[in-house]
C-alpha cells in the first residue's frame, strides 16, 4: 500500500458528494457483522442515484459541516 501524509478521512471528504454516497453504500453493503437496515440501504442507494443523475445537488463541505477543507 501507498502511504501517505494526508489522512484517508480527508481524502474522503474531499470526494464529490455523488462519490462520497458511492463510498457510504459500499461501505455499509461491506459490514459483514451486521446487516444494515434494508430501507436505509435503498434510501442511500436512491439518493446516491439522484446525485448521479443530477436530479439534486449535493452539499458542500462547508455547507454540511461548518468547515472549508
Amino acid at each position: 500500500m501507498i502511504a501517505t501524509r494526508t489522512p484517508l478521512r480527508q481524502r474522503a471528504l474531499k470526494l464529490s458528494a455523488s462519490r462520497r454516497m458511492s463510498l457510504a453504500v459500499l461501505l455499509l453493503e461491506s459490514l459483514e457483522e451486521t446487516t444494515p437496515d434494508a430501507s436505509v440501504l435503498k434510501e442511500l442507494k436512491k439518493r446516491s442515484a439522484e446525485l448521479r443523475s443530477g436530479r439534486v445537488k449535493g452539499l458542500t463541505t462547508e455547507k454540511a459541516y461548518g468547515f472549508s477543507l
